[in-house]
């Protein structure tokens, strides 16, 4: 069954196990997501089942929004609550002019060092998988982007970030390095999505709501704006995979007859758009 599917993924289950729910619930052998979520982490996860999981490579992946709780106090090696404590220290008050200095030395580009505990690979094994053996990996800073970047403390040593960030950003790392920058050790005690460029957490379902037929969204809804909506009527053409003249069309586009998707073209020096993806 080809569907596109907004899921609020609830904590305690991996990105893995949410997609298995979902192929069960709609009865589908071929399914898969754009974007993975931490076991204890919440919120939008797009579930692609069917032949819409060739969207993939074309769908929103960049300004994620993310609502996150930690506190001061503890270093640990997954840099939340749910690992092993490393180190303690107590922590002292910061005032509002402090904590909105170490934010926006957090906007922007920067360079971010990923956690042992990711799924990054480093010589063909994932870090974690080195972190689990107690090793510790030298591992290369990343250039991310902080789009927006808000603390607030909601509670006796208990604050609050909201941030809009690039694809490959870890939140638990802006919190450890939000710390740093005040001299404290700062761990995540809780993770929420709420966004995916123009997607809204609000509009995303439980597994519940899967049931009812909730969730189901357009297609077109979860592609990068990059990929431009392109309507065609060269629909055999395109079907085929073959190079089409298509006047003052942008780069890359996604050919559309009506509501239904048929492949991604881009333009290459020929002045032709070629098939890069066959979508139906």
């Amino acid at each position: 069954m080809d569907r596109v599917i907004l899921l609020n993924k609830p904590a305690g289950i991996t990105s893995f196990d949410a997609v298995r729910k979902c192929r069960q619930i709609f009865h589908e052998k071929k399914a898969g997501h754009t974007g993975t979520l931490d076991p204890q982490a919440s919120g939008l996860l797009i579930v692609l089942l069917g032949k819409y999981t060739k969207l993939v490579p074309f769908a929103v992946k960049d300004r994620k929004s993310y609502h996150a709780t930690f506190s001061f106090g503890a270093l640990t090696d997954t840099q939340d609550v749910f690992g092993t404590i490393m180190d303690q220290k107590q922590p002292i008050a910061h005032d509002n002019e402090e904590i909105s200095r170490a934010c926006e030395k957090l906007r922007g580009d920067i360079m971010q060092v990923p956690p042992m505990y990711s799924a990054i690979k480093v010589n063909g094994k994932k870090l974690y998988e080195y972190a689990r053996k107690g090793e510790e990996i030298e591992r290369v800073p990343r250039p991310v982007t902080v789009y927006s970047l808000e603390v607030n403390q909601i509670g006796n040593n208990l604050f609050e970030m909201n941030a809009c960030v690039s694809s490959g950003t870890y939140i638990r790392t802006l919190i450890y390095d939000f710390g740093m920058l005040l001299g404290e050790y700062a761990a995540m005690s809780s993770l929420v999505r709420t966004g995916i460029e123009s997607l809204s957490l609000e509009e995303a379902v439980d597994f519940d709501g899967l049931e009812q037929g909730m969730g189901v969204v357009d297609p077109a809804k979860v592609i990068d704006p990059q990929w431009r909506k392109w309507q065609t009527e060269q629909v055999a053409a395109a079907k085929n995979g073959r190079a089409l003249l298509l006047e003052d069309a942008p780069e890359k586009v996604m050919l559309v007859n009506g509501n239904s998707l048929l492949a991604a073209y881009e333009r290459r020096a020929d002045g032709l758009h070629h098939c890069v993806r066959g979508l139906y």
